[in-house]
C-alpha cells in the first residue's frame, strides 16, 4: 500500500504541474495583462480553438486531481492506522509505572 501512496504522489506532483501550466496559458478577461505570461501561445500552437480545448483538458485535470488528493488522504488514514506507535509497545512496558 505504500507503494501504491508512493506513485499516487508522484502521479499528483505530474498532474499539478500541468494543471499551474495550463491554467497560466488560459486567456483571462484581462487580455493584455495575459499576454505577458504567455496566454498568446496556446493560440499560436493549437489553433483558434484552443481556448475551449484549454478549458475541457483544466476541467479534466481538475477532476483528475480532486480524486487523487481524495484517494491519497484514504490511503494514509490506513498506513498510519497500520503503523500505530502505541500498538507497537510491548504490554510489559506499558504496565510498568
Amino acid at each position: 500500500m505504500e507503494f501504491l501512496f508512493g506513485v499516487l504522489s508522484v502521479v499528483l506532483i505530474i498532474v499539478s504541474v500541468l494543471l499551474i501550466i495550463l491554467v497560466l496559458m488560459q486567456k483571462t478577461k484581462g487580455a493584455e495583462i495575459g499576454a505577458v505570461f504567455g496566454s498568446g501561445a496556446a493560440k499560436a500552437v493549437l489553433g483558434a480553438s484552443a481556448a475551449t480545448i484549454l478549458t475541457k483538458i483544466t476541467y479534466w485535470l481538475g477532476a483528475i486531481f480532486l480524486t487523487l488528493v481524495l484517494i491519497l488522504s484514504y490511503l494514509s488514514v490506513h498506513i498510519a492506522k497500520s503503523k500505530s506507535v502505541i500498538e507497537s509497545i510491548p504490554a510489559e512496558q506499558t504496565q510498568k509505572k
